[in-house]
């Protein structure tokens, strides 16, 4: 997802499917999208806080011998991490 989120522009062609699907309908001079980008944008939001959220409860591999209380969630380290924050503000702000 990250390559194709932020993908280098020297990487070979390839034929990727949306994430998502939108209807476009022209009727006149009005054209509207179906969900609109701020639906769009909100499900990515939405999308992008379940995964955060779900690291909470995952501890690393690495703390397996340590009692549970002093164990550091997964969460924490994710979120210590520069590229992972840039990854989910450029998700985020993406539309």
């Amino acid at each position: 997802m990250k390559e194709r989120i932020c993908g280098r522009r020297n990487m070979p062609k390839q034929i990727l499917k949306p994430f998502f699907e939108v209807d476009v309908h022209l009727e006149g001079d009005t054209c509207t999208l179906k969900p609109t980008l701020d639906e769009v944008q909100s499900a990515i939001n939405r999308a992008a806080s379940h995964v955060l959220k779900s690291t909470k409860n995952v501890q690393n591999w690495n703390q397996k011998d340590q009692p549970e209380e002093d164990r550091e969630p997964f969460y924490d380290w994710i979120a210590k991490d520069k590229e992972i924050v840039k990854v989910i503000l450029l998700l985020t702000g993406s539309i």
